[in-house]
């Protein structure tokens, strides 16, 4: 049954891709203030479940964000879905970029937070480059930074330290924390076993398909 006190409901969620199971009867539920990272090797199917999560991925089994289906607009403006790899417009600078996310998502405040992680992350001087002139840890940041900068009820976070480097991960994992703290609910993936001394996380293990919380 699921929690109605959490922002995110998962029930026996199955992903087959070719016939092939990748996860299996997945169940777990995310109350507000909860920071969790979903450990795992390689292939073991955390981006799997992750976009399966956000409707990215056909999959069988009750996915609930704010007690709605992820496809609805309710849900959709309760989450923010972050890749492991950026997805940005290399025709927009990061300032630009975080006009244009304040916009989309119709929250004016998120402009002017995702400026401030820019800052945070030390990219304060670069805010009129491109994206596409920059490395993959500072497009890394600038797609942190407009996740972050929205502060949404639901973020998930897929291997989100790749890239950064160790001060990076550090400003990060306070921010994480924070916003956990703040009352958000923070999903992440990750297979590096020193993220679990960086963040006070609660810590699942997907394994064969399989969840051990």
């Amino acid at each position: 049954m699921a929690d109605s006190s959490a922002i995110l409901n998962v029930t026996d969620l199955t992903v087959r891709l070719g016939g092939v199971a990748i996860v299996e009867e997945i169940t777990f539920s995310l109350e507000e203030g909860a920071l969790a990272l979903l450990i795992g090797p390689n292939g073991a199917g955390k981006s799997t479940l992750l976009r399966s999560l956000v409707g990215l991925l056909p999959s069988s089994g009750d996915v609930e964000i704010a007690g709605r289906y992820p496809a609805s607009i309710e849900a959709r403006n309760s989450f923010v879905f972050v890749p492991d790899e950026p997805a940005l417009y290399e025709d927009l600078t990061l300032a630009e970029h975080a006009r244009f996310n304040a916009l989309i998502y119709q929250r004016p405040d998120a402009e002017e937070a995702a400026l401030g992680w820019l800052e945070t992350f030390g990219l304060t001087s670069r805010v009129d480059e491109f994206p596409g002139t920059h490395s993959r840890g500072m497009r890394q940041k600038l797609s942190l930074a407009l996740a972050l900068g929205l502060e949404m009820p639901l973020t998930l976070l897929d291997e989100p330290f790749n890239g950064l480097d160790v001060e990076a991960q550090e400003l990060l994992a306070k921010g994480l924390t924070r916003r956990a703290k703040d009352g958000g609910a923070v999903l992440l993936t990750g297979h590096q076993r020193e993220l679990e001394s960086l963040l006070s996380a609660r810590v699942m293990e997907l394994r064969d398909g399989h969840l051990a919380v």
